[in-house]
C-alpha cells in the first residue's frame, strides 16, 4: 500500500501544471528534459494559433491582440532568419502565409477571390474539386475556397453536394463581381476567332455575346486554363473567356471586356471558405449558419421544419432542395413513388446562440437526417 501511494504521488506530481512546485520521491531520478518531439508539438500549436488568428481577422471576427502587424509579431517572438532556404520556405508557408486551395490554375476567379479575402495568402491550384477539399483534410493547405452561387446561373450543385461529404466546416463567405473578358494572342483580332474556350458556367453567362461572335464553344475545366492553353499552344484562331488578370499572366490581349449577359443583371459570385475546424464565435459579429436536412414522408413535413425558425423569429436567407443522391425515390403511404429531397438552408445566427441551439435541437427531433455545415461571419 505505501508503494502504491508513492506511485500515485509521483504520477500526480509529474503532471503538476508548474514544474517549480512538482514533488518527487526521494531517490527517484529527475524528470527527463523535453524531447524534440514535444518542442516541435509546442511550436506547431503556436503556429496554428497564429495562423487561426490571422484567418479570424480576415473573416470578420474581432481583432484583439492578434491584429498587430506581422512584423510586430515576429519581433515579439524573436524571429530569426534561418540559414536553410528550405526552413525559410517552410516557416513562410505555415506561419506567415495561409495556404488557400482553389479549383483551377493561376488567374482563375477563385484565386482572385482568395486574394481578396486574404491578400497575403499563398494560393494552391488544384485540378479537381476532390483535390481542393482533400488538400485541406490532408493538411496540405489551411483553407479551401469554392464558388457556390452565381447571380446569373444560380447554385453550383456539384459543389453544394460536396459540402455534405467533405468533412470540412464553412468558416466564411465572400462575394466578388465576375468580369468576363474575351482574350486572345496579341496579334489576333476579334474577327479571326473561330473557337472560344472557357468553363461551362462562363460560356453560359456570356451566351448572348457568343451568338454575335459566331464561334464554336469548347468547355474546359477552368476559365484561366483556356487562356493558358492558348498561350502554350499558340492558337491563333482561338480565344478564351477569362479574367483580365489571367490575360496579363499568360501574355494575352483583351479583345472585349465585361461580356456577360447584361440583360440578366449583375454577375456576382458567392464563394465559401472551408476549414478543418469551425469558426470561433464572437458576440460582436453577425453570423450566418448553413445546414442540410431531409424530411419524413407525409403532409406538412416541410411546414413543421420551417416553423422551427418562424416560432423563434429567425431569418431564413436561403432554402433549396435537390433529389437525394443516395436514396432518390421515396415510397408514400398511398403506394406511389416520389422524389426524396435534401434541403439546403441558410439562416442568420450562430449555433452558439440560445435560440439557435433550441431551433437546432427541435429540427433534429423532427428530421431523419440533419447536419450543420458551419456558422460563419455574414457579409450581407
Amino acid at each position: 500500500a505505501p508503494a502504491a501511494m508513492a506511485e500515485a504521488t509521483v504520477f500526480t506530481a509529474t503532471r503538476s501544471p508548474s514544474p517549480k512546485v512538482a514533488l518527487r520521491v526521494r531517490g527517484q531520478a529527475p524528470p527527463p528534459p523535453p524531447t524534440r518531439s514535444s518542442v516541435s508539438k509546442s511550436r506547431r500549436l503556436k503556429t496554428r494559433q497564429t495562423r487561426n488568428n490571422k484567418l479570424r481577422i480576415s473573416l470578420g471576427a474581432s481583432s484583439g491582440p492578434s491584429s498587430e502587424s506581422y512584423d510586430t509579431r515576429r519581433r515579439a517572438h524573436g524571429a530569426k532568419a534561418t540559414t536553410s532556404e528550405s526552413n525559410e520556405r517552410n516557416k513562410s508557408r505555415w506561419l506567415d502565409v495561409p495556404r488557400v486551395s482553389y479549383h483551377g490554375v493561376p488567374g482563375a476567379f477563385s484565386s482572385l477571390a482568395a486574394k481578396k479575402l486574404l491578400p497575403d495568402c499563398e494560393p494552391v491550384a488544384c485540378e479537381t474539386l476532390e483535390l481542393v477539399t482533400a488538400s485541406v483534410t490532408q493538411w496540405s493547405s489551411d483553407i479551401a475556397i469554392l464558388p457556390i452561387q452565381n447571380t446569373l446561373e444560380g447554385t453550383l450543385h456539384d459543389i453544394q453536394d460536396r459540402l455534405v461529404s467533405s468533412g470540412l466546416h464553412i468558416i466564411g463567405e465572400v462575394n466578388i463581381p465576375i468580369i468576363h473578358c474575351l482574350v486572345a494572342l496579341p496579334h489576333v483580332e476579334k474577327t479571326q476567332v473561330k473557337r472560344v474556350l472557357s468553363h461551362p458556367s462562363a460560356l453560359a453567362q456570356c451566351s448572348t455575346f457568343l451568338k454575335e461572335v459566331d464561334a464554336v464553344r469548347e468547355a474546359v475545366y477552368d476559365t484561366a486554363y483556356g487562356a493558358k492553353v492558348i498561350k502554350s499552344e499558340s492558337l491563333e484562331d482561338t480565344a478564351a473567356i477569362a479574367s483580365s488578370e489571367a490575360a496579363a499572366k499568360y501574355g494575352l490581349k483583351v479583345l472585349e471586356k465585361n461580356i456577360h449577359d447584361k440583360e440578366r443583371g449583375e454577375n456576382i459570385q458567392r464563394y465559401l471558405i472551408l476549414a478543418r475546424d469551425p469558426a470561433e464565435y464572437d458576440e460582436s459579429v453577425s453570423y450566418k449558419t448553413s445546414l442540410v436536412f431531409t424530411l419524413d414522408e407525409g403532409p406538412g413535413q416541410l411546414f413543421k421544419a420551417l416553423s422551427v425558425f418562424a416560432l423563434r423569429d429567425m431569418n431564413i436567407t436561403k432554402i433549396e432542395s435537390r433529389p437525394l443522391r443516395a436514396n432518390p425515390i421515396l415510397s408514400t403511404d398511398e403506394g406511389t413513388k416520389q422524389f426524396n429531397y435534401i434541403f439546403y438552408l441558410d439562416y442568420l445566427g450562430h449555433t452558439s446562440e440560445l435560440k439557435c441551439k433550441q431551433a437546432m435541437r427541435h429540427l433534429q427531433e423532427i428530421t431523419p437526417f440533419f447536419k450543420v455545415l458551419g456558422s460563419y461571419p455574414s457579409h450581407g
